[in-house]
């Protein structure tokens, strides 16, 4: 017989046996029962319809009483619906008739259930034998078509029509396949399809059949011989006519057949929700796979495995989530049926059979029969979710609860949907009438059963029956807190509970009872339950010691089921369990007070709390069991319910919970979210409550599993409190604990771990009061995932809101107040930890040892708990091994104020955050506070991390939670296995508990570790991130990084990089790819960190992160040993990406002397040099402004061919660019041994021992550019020459000098240093001037060669702006050059600069000038400015155009050589003076251009400095230029010397038809024409020649020879310029310089007598038979000469007398004589002629103060005659001025006056009569007259003589006739 036929059996005889040996006729075992209104002829009133297989009985409500009873095979004619006036009367009729005799007579009735009851009635009428099942007659069959969803197809089948439903049957072998109640058709429930063109219509593409209950809908269409709508119009009216069912029909969509199964594709995905578990079940089903047949009483295991004989097994995966159970199948995870939760009435725990289990449905959907191995575990989790969800209890049965005892069973649509009540309790029905009829049934059968000691046969009997019903009607929540319950059924029922063994309460459960009566006491059990809800029927039982005794002994019960019921039991009495307590509603506290009363009466003997506790003990638990002994914990231990507990229970139930040990942490697996929660939380308070056992524990949490568990928990539950409760208990277990820190380490990036270490945001030894007010916080914590999660409202309440109850005399304290109160018990709390000793006791002198420390603390906890105070328990938070232990616990856990969730926190965190900063605290593991920063641990956490010690993301989280989970996963199978063994081997509970340190697993966490495979490829070293440390940097500099031991990193970067030189290691020739993973090969890949393939790209980064680390921490690493290893990788390396990175960090290394001494001794400035020469190689220079079209054009020429090969055949090729050479290495034709030479070499080498080559040959792709590169190499240099100065302390040079300058001012290194300048690269050619200049600082010998290198012609090509290094470069070494061929040359400072600099002939001389005297800085603006001034004459068109132009052509093709080649070498070569067109007409002298100096309206009043120095330059110039002559050397002499053939086409100076050609450009300079006889450009070509062939340092026997060329190429350039003998024009611009000088300084001048006047004089001097001597050309020199004449002498009166010595009077006299002859009164003042008179009157006005002069004057004929004739002229006031100033002076002299007078200086009269100004001048030369003055002495007035004289002028009388 199988389980099930078992249950059939035994579910009708299952009652217990009467006393008495006459059993009484057994009731019927109803198939249903239902509540109807019966109409007669008397009127309606309520009948109880019961219908059984044999019979039809009617029953009084009230007693239960057979009112009728109708035998179906004889007085059962049938039924049907009443359709009268209202529709809605739910009326139908039953044809039946008395005794088997008589005519057949409808009997009305009416209920809400009129379906369900005519479906019953319909299959019992057609039921032709008794005790067979009920079959249906058919209304019809009709051919169909049906669409099967998978294929797409129409497969043939036959619909039949019955009174009660639809079967769907096999057209061949006649099989139901299919079936389905008219009852339990949905609305709609028919569908209609539209046909392949989307018309609407019934016959187009057929109907959709829709069911209740979350099956899937059917598609139909009709076959042959019906058309759809006859068979839609059947299936509409026969259930309308046969059960009143009205079965809608919606015909208003346009869905197709392929429409209908796209819909069931989606509705097979099923629930949306997130799973909360799955589960491999076995589904048993019936044979038509729907619900015609009802289970009840058939229910039987078929042959195939399901239900009854045809039903099937199949295999199915059954989903929980919170809101529905979703069956799937396993193949494609399809949605077979989703249930909602909410319809969940029971769940059944077939005790029959370990695997059976059942769920019962309050919705009519029919009982879901599975079969699985994690039955138990299954159950347990949808209990769980079923309660937290719905809050209310839920049943777990022991049998499937028969149809006839549940009252009006629900049925399908018909049947009202279950009600969500607001009160305490989910309820089928909510009618109080309804309850107190059950009760008062059971209260009938009780008293039948108590009488005369049970003695009344079948009355126990009938009490099984009844409280079968009342389980079946009333919910398991029980019947309303206010309802009266019979004492008789209290007492009967508490009767029928077995009396407890007396056996000691360690001893284990006595064997189970027999299955069926375990499940007869769960009956009455759960019945007592339903009962005990009420307050007073509670109150009852607990007030009698045996009803006690019995209760708490069923939890020692063999049977787990019925210790789990009698468990709950007691959770429900003292509060706790799942559904709504009023303990938040009773404002009085009379809840409070007697669920305080309660505990103390269940639990007021050790032996209950040993015994509840033992249930957990045992290694295999039943989880239902578990689950509801910790409801009993929560509510005995946990807050708030825990408040109500007694201290001395309190304390001894949790000290034997810490008992448990390993089994309680076991719990942390259970199957149960709200066990693992609450055991969490029991957790909690064991580390608060006892700090020994706490500490003993870790051990335990950590080889359980439990502390792996709760990290899941911790990580990744949601924000909520039971996240928290477990980050306190990780915290608790893991802090300051090394195995679980050790383990934290495996499991989590070092980065992350490092937050536990770091200081906290606030310091944990604050006051009291935030220690306090942060415990304060951890306690409502706790109470609210408790509270939570049972769906309570929590409202504050003050200590007065609660009346202590009299019986348990708790002190009245409301009146106290509750800040008063609190802090009493505190300082109460605090005084009794500092005064605790071994002796305390607890309760009534009982003493442990094991908790003395504890038990003061709890006392003071105690004095708080029981003052009724509902805010005294949660805000003392220090119930632990002392108060400052927890409070500063709950300060160093987590705060209210924050909540972080992962989510929340990435997108709130714009910036990554910080990285740990480890503290190392030393705070004694005993001291009450944690250790390590957990709450910032948690934080970091949940936000995303990309740093260089950390990358922590949404992946990584997830990776770290797959692990996690995969952990606990397989933990718990080998536990469940490891259980299995031990239940299939026999062993005894005595056995198991023995055995339990012996076969208990323990998890292997010190071998647990997760990886990442997200950083699988990225390098960690030393616990960073390799890419991110070099990617956070920005701009190429070092990133601020901040590294916890850098000096530990640094060499741990340096052992990668070693190791990772071993990649490519290979055995017997096989590649490292070629060997595969194979456990035979060692590899590192299989190490943390090893990722990034290895090899030279790993390399190249751990050089990265070193040149980073080291930059920043030097000081603190020091000198590297390996400096030399990585100088001579970074030479020989083939990788050029490496190379690039060794040299970055090599140049980062040169910042510590002593790596620089190992640098140099293994070659390391040679190498740096050769580096800096690759600079040339790059492939585009930086674009200057300034570059001519030259320099541009180069660019986009053909690179020279430099490089002969040969290859490995022997065969020679060449002359190729380099790029040749990279084409034949890549094609294999040439090796490191092939011979290579480029031009320059001395000879043959190998191309290894070319650098140049063999870096270019190089794998992979460079990182830094050849300009980079070169900047990177001059860093290197520069550094190596700072290490070692040439000046002591003393500031004495030392010799010899340091090697590094040594080295580098070597011919190896100093030219190619030079040549760098040629690169063009502004960082380059700064660098690379700087360090030439540093090279040669107080180092002779390279500085008096350092021209042969051609550095300043490298300096002068290039065209940026930065000159400030050059220039400082210049300004050092431009006057120290031996470059005229001996070192005499460098040092003789009596050459003029521009002889004596080596940029003389380059550079204008005012540059020059700006570097020799204003500076570096002056010199460098002054070239990249545009100047035209009398100071500086410099344009970027006369930088670009004129000196880089021609530089460039004096370097010819050797700048693109070295792209080629970069070691070629410059053969020096002096260069021809730089011609500028822009000074060819200006003259420079001392520090002007005078040409500009004398345009005074472009630069009027320009200053002038230095005065005396400028005018010794003008008078040594002027001088200069006076005794020039023409070169004794011939044009034709010198063209010999240059070789210069003049017969040359190209050198003679005829054009093609024989005329000479002197033709000028527009601008008047000369420009590439021939000027004389010879061509400029061919000049300077012969010049660079003969002058590279013959030089001294190139050829020493070719000094005389160097010597001639100098000349004959000066000579030649002197006839280009025109610069033979003196020029008029450079004459000129001296004198007007000198004038200059003189008007404005001619005060600075005072004290200097001017030395010029022999060249002056000689200016002046006009031979008397000259007659040009006022030409356009003469005229201005003679007016210049004049003006100077007159200037000096104004300027001193010693000039005066030195000009009247050197004889200037007779000269100056003449030249008067000169100019008065051509000068006319009326001639401009402007006229030359005019001027030289005016400069030269005032000369003598100056010197005829002088007697010596007015001597010489006297001497010279016409003199006075010139004089007075200057009186005359109109237009010449100054001279009029002069010659008045003159005649006054000379009037100094007798004889003089006479000439005067004889001259007619009376003339004068008519000027001071039309020229006003000059009136007291001839008053004053009149008065000197003394001749004049006794004239008008003789006449009276003066205006006597001067009326005479005008009237005697007027008359043309002569001057010599006026005074006679």
């Amino acid at each position: 017989m199988d389980f099930v036929s078992r249950h059939a059996s035994s579910s009708s005889h299952d009652q217990p046996s009467s006393s008495s040996g006459d059993v009484p006729a057994e009731e019927l075992d109803y198939l249903a029962r239902y509540l109807v209104t019966k109409h007669s002829w008397r009127g309606r009133y309520k009948r109880i319809l019961c219908i059984s297989q044999v019979s039809i009985v009617t029953l009084d409500p009230a007693t239960l009483n057979v009112t009728n009873s109708y035998d179906v095979l004889n007085d059962f004619e049938g039924a049907a619906p009443f359709f009268g006036r209202d529709d809605n009367a739910n009326e139908f009729t039953i044809s039946v008739r008395t005794d088997g005799r008589g005519k057949f007579k409808p009997m009305k009735f009416s209920s809400r259930y009129r379906a369900s009851i005519l479906t019953e009635l319909h299959r019992l009428r057609w039921n032709k034998t008794v005790g067979h099942a009920p079959s249906t007659v058919v209304v019809t069959e009709f051919s169909v078509l049906h669409l099967r969803r998978r294929t797409s197809d129409w497969m043939p089948f036959t619909l039949r029509v019955t009174t009660v439903g639809i079967e769907i049957v096999d057209s061949k072998t006649r099989d139901l396949r299919w079936c389905l109640d008219f009852r339990d058709m949905d609305s709609p429930g028919i569908i209609v399809l539209s046909d392949a063109y989307g018309k609407k219509g019934e016959e187009g593409g057929g109907f959709v059949i829709c069911p209740m209950y979350g099956r899937k809908c059917k598609a139909f269409m009709a076959g042959s011989g019906a058309p759809n709508t006859t068979i839609i119009s059947k299936l509409i009216k026969t259930p309308k006519s046969q059960l009143g069912i009205m079965v809608s029909l919606d015909n208003s969509q346009s869905i197709g057949a392929s429409d209908f199964l796209k819909q069931r594709a989606k509705v097979a995905v099923g629930a949306e929700e997130t799973p909360l578990g799955e589960w491999s079940v076995t589904r048993l089903r019936s044979a038509a796979h729907g619900t015609a047949n009802t289970l009840g009483l058939t229910l039987g295991v078929g042959p195939k495995g399901g239900l009854g004989e045809k039903g099937d097994a199949v295999s199915r995966q059954l989903i929980l989530t919170k809101m529905s159970l979703v069956e799937r199948r396993p193949d494609n995870y399809e949605a077979v049926i989703v249930r909602p939760l909410s319809a969940v009435g029971a769940l059944v725990r077939f005790a029959e059979e370990p695997q059976m289990f059942a769920i019962e449905f309050n919705d009519g959907c029919p009982i879901h029969v599975y079969a699985s191995t994690s039955r138990d575990n299954l159950l347990a989790a949808v209990r769980d979710v079923l309660q937290t969800e719905r809050q209310c209890p839920i049943p777990v049965l022991p049998r499937l609860t028969m149809p006839g005892h549940c009252l009006n069973p629900p049925c399908g649509r018909i049947s009202p949907q279950p009600q969500q009540v607001a009160s305490a309790a989910q309820r089928l029905f909510a009618d109080i009438e309804g309850e107190a009829m059950h009760l008062k049934h059971l209260a009938a059968a009780a008293k039948d059963a108590v009488a005369e000691g049970g003695s009344i046969p079948g009355s126990r009997a009938k009490l099984w029956r009844r409280v079968r019903e009342f389980n079946a009607c009333i919910p398991y929540s029980g019947v309303l807190p206010n309802t009266e319950v019979p004492e008789v059924a209290l007492m009967a029922l508490m009767t029928m509970l077995p009396a407890p063994p007396n056996l000691p309460p360690e001893s284990l459960p006595p064997p189970p009872p027999s299955p069926k009566a375990s499940a007869t006491l769960m009956g009455f059990i759960a019945c007592l339950r339903r009962l005990l809800t009420s307050v007073s029927a509670a109150s009852a039982v607990l007030s009698i010691p045996a009803a006690v005794i019995r209760i708490m002994g069923l939890l020692r019960s063999g049977s787990e089921g019925v210790a789990a019921e009698a468990a709950g039991l007691v959770a429900m009495l003292i509060g706790g369990g799942p559904g709504e307590t009023n303990l938040q509603l009773d404002s009085k506290g009379e809840h409070h007070a007697t669920s305080m009363h309660t505990k103390s009466v269940l639990f007021g003997h050790q032996t209950y709390i040993t015994i509840l506790v033992n249930r957990l003990k045992p290694v295999s638990v039943s989880p239902l069991l578990s689950m509801a002994v910790v409801e009993v914990l929560e509510a005995m231990l946990c807050e708030p319910l825990g408040e109500t507990t007694q201290l001395a229970t309190f304390v001894e139930m949790l000290r034997q919970v810490a008992g448990l040990r390993r089994r309680l942490f076991a719990l942390f697996g259970h199957p149960a979210e709200s066990v693992r929660e609450t055991v969490a939380v029991i957790m909690r308070t064991i580390a608060e409550e006892d700090a020994i056992a706490a500490e003993s524990m870790r051990d335990a949490a950590l080889r359980d599993g439990a502390l792996l568990r709760h990290l899941v928990h911790a990580f990744f539950l949601p924000v909520g409190e039971r996240r928290e409760v477990s980050r306190q208990l990780v915290a608790l277990w893991a802090d300051s604990y090394q195995p679980a820190l050790d383990l934290l380490s495996r499991m989590l990036p070092p980065g992350l771990v490092a937050y536990l270490h770091t200081r906290p945001a606030e310091d944990d030894n604050d006051d009291g009061q935030l220690q306090l007010n942060q415990a304060i916080t951890s306690k409502r914590r706790q109470r609210r995932i408790l509270q939570r999660r049972k769906g309570r409202i929590v409202r504050a309440k003050g200590a007065s809101d609660y009346t202590p109850a009299s019986s348990n005399k708790v002190e009245d304290v409301s009146s106290c107040e509750p800040s008063k109160h609190i802090h009493g018990a505190i300082s109460r709390a605090a005084d009794g930890f500092l005064h605790s000793n071994g002796n305390s006791q607890v309760g009534q002198g009982s003493t442990y040892s094991a908790g003395n420390s504890v038990v003061p603390t709890v006392n003071a906890v105690a004095s708080v708990r029981n003052t009724g105070c509902d805010d005294a328990p949660a805000s003392v938070a220090f119930k632990g091994s002392s108060f400052l232990a927890s409070s500063q616990l709950g300060n160093s856990i987590t705060s209210d104020s924050v909540e972080y969730d992962a989510n929340a926190g990435i997108s709130s965190q714009l910036i990554f955050p910080a990285p740990a900063q480890v503290v190392v605290e030393n705070t004694p593991v005993g001291s009450g506070r944690l250790l390590c920063n957990w709450p910032e641990f948690w934080r970091e956490f949940c936000l995303d991390h990309n740093r260089a010690d950390l990358i922590w993301n949404e992946r990584t989280r997830q990776e770290l939670r797959e692990a996690l989970q995969a952990e606990v996963h397989n933990l718990d199978v080998e536990k469940a296995r490891t259980e299995d063994v031990l239940s299939l081997g026999g062993h005894t509970d005595e056995e198991r508990i023995g055995q339990e340190t012996t076969i208990q697993l323990s998890w292997n966490y010190t071998e647990f570790s997760v990886r990442y495979h997200s950083l699988s490829k990225e390098v960690c070293v030393g616990q960073y991130y390799l890419r991110l440390l070099l990617d956070s940097g920005a701009g190429g500099r070092a990133q601020d990084f901040p590294l916890r031991d850098p000096v530990a990193f640094f060499r741990a970067l340096y052992h990668r990089f070693l190791c990772d030189a071993d990649v490519g290691l290979t055995v017997e020739g096989a590649t490292p790819d070629e060997l595969g993973a194979s456990d035979d090969w060692c590899d590192m890949g299989r190490l943390d960190g090893f990722g990034g393939g290895g090899g030279s790209s790993v390399r190249e980064l751990c050089a990265r992160a070193m040149t980073i680390v080291y930059e920043q921490h030097y000081q603190a690493i020091g000198p590297f040993d390996g400096t030399a290893h990585i100088t001579v990788l970074l030479d020989r390396t083939n990788d050029r990406a490496l190379r690039h990175r060794l040299l970055l960090l090599l140049k980062v290394l040169m910042k510590v002397p002593a790596n620089v001494e190992a640098c140099v001794s293994v070659g390391g400035c040679a190498l740096a040099v050769d580096l800096l020469t690759t600079s040339h190689e790059a492939s585009e220079r930086t674009s200057i402004p300034l570059q001519s079209n030259l320099i541009a054009a180069t660019a986009f020429m053909e690179p020279p061919k430099e490089w002969l090969f040969v290859t490995k055949d022997g065969v020679q090729v060449g002359p190729v660019e380099k790029d040749g050479v990279r084409r034949a290495w890549s094609k294999q034709e040439i090796d490191l041994n092939s011979k290579c030479w480029a031009s320059g070499m001395t000879e043959w080498k190998r191309m290894r021992d070319i650098r140049e080559l063999r870096w270019a040959m190089a794998s992979r792709i460079a990182v830094l550019t050849p300009v980079q590169v070169g900047e990177a190499a001059l860093s290197i240099l520069h550094s190596m020459v700072s290490v070692h100065s040439d000046l002591d302390d003393a500031g004495e040079i030392v010799t010899p000098t340091p090697r590094v300058k040594r080295i580098l001012s070597s011919p190896r290194c100093l030219p190619h240093i030079a040549q760098a300048l040629l690169t063009g690269e502004p960082g380059i050619v700064e660098g690379a001037a700087a360090l030439l200049k540093a090279v040669v600082t107080r180092n002779p010998k390279a500085m008096v060669r350092l021209y042969n290198t051609g550095v300043f012609y490298f300096a002068l090509v290039y065209a940026g702006s930065n000159l400030y290094s050059i220039a400082n470069l210049f300004a050092m070494t431009h006057g120290h050059q031996a470059f005229h061929g001996g070192e005499e040359a460098a040092v003789s400072s009596s050459l003029p600069l521009a002889k004596r600099s080596v940029l003389g002939g380059i550079l204008p001389e005012s540059l020059l000038y700006v570097l020799e005297r204003s500076g570096p800085y002056a010199f460098a603006a002054a070239m990249i400015s545009d100047s035209d001034t009398p100071e500086i004459i410099w344009t970027h068109k006369m930088r670009a155009e004129r000196l880089i132009d021609q530089v460039l052509q004096h370097l010819g093709d050797f700048p693109q050589k070295l792209s080629q080649h970069c070691h070629s070498l410059y053969e020096y070569a002096p260069m021809p003076p730089v011609t500028y067109p822009e000074l060819q007409d200006e003259m420079w002298c001392h520090r002007y251009y005078l040409r500009n100096l004398c345009d005074e309206i472009r630069f009027p009043g320009w200053p002038i400095v230095e005065h005396v120095e400028f005018l010794q330059s003008l008078l040594a110039m002027w001088r200069e230029e006076l005794t020039r002559r023409p070169m004794d050397l011939s044009e034709e002499e010198a063209c010999k010397i240059l070789e210069i053939p003049l017969d040359d086409d190209g050198g003679i100076g005829d054009d093609a038809d024989g005329k000479h050609n002197n033709d000028l450009e527009e601008d008047g300079s000369i420009k590439g024409k021939l000027i004389g006889r010879v061509d400029e450009e061919k000049l300077k070509r012969q010049y660079r020649k003969l002058a590279m062939k013959f030089h001294p340092d190139k050829n020493p026997e070719g000094r005389e020879k160097f010597v001639a060329v100098q000349k004959a190429y000066e000579r030649l350039q002197a006839t280009l310029q025109g610069l033979q003998g003196p020029q008029l024009w450079r004459l000129l611009l001296l004198l007007k310089g000198q004038c200059i000088l003189y008007r404005r300084y001619g005060d600075v001048l005072q004290p200097f007598k001017y030395a010029g006047y022999p060249m002056l004089l000689n200016s002046v001097t006009v031979d008397k038979d000259d007659s040009n001597f006022l030409s356009a050309e003469r005229a201005p020199l003679l007016v210049a000469a004049s003006e100077l004449t007159w200037l000096t002498c104004v300027s001193s009166a010693l000039n005066g007398e030195e000009l009247v010595r050197d004889g200037g009077v007779p000269l100056l006299a003449t030249l008067l004589s000169r100019c008065m002859c051509v000068v006319q009164p009326s001639t401009p003042s402007t006229e030359p002629s005019a001027m030289i008179v005016t400069n030269v009157m005032q000369t003598f006005a100056c010197v005829s103060q002088f007697p010596s002069a007015r001597s010489e004057m006297l001497h010279c004929a016409g003199f006075v005659e010139d004089v007075v004739h200057c009186t005359e002229l109109e237009f010449a006031s100054a001279a009029v001025d002069a010659s008045l100033q003159t005649i006054a002076l000379l009037t100094a002299s007798s004889e003089l006056q006479d000439s005067l007078l004889k001259a007619g200086v009376l003339c004068m009269t008519l000027l001071l009569k039309k020229m006003q100004l000059q009136k007291p001048m001839v008053l004053e030369v009149m008065c000197r007259l003394q001749k004049i003055h006794t004239l008008c002495l003789q006449l009276g007035h003066w205006q006597d003589l001067l009326d005479i004289v005008e009237m005697k002028f007027l008359h043309h009388t002569t001057p010599q006739q006026l005074i006679h």
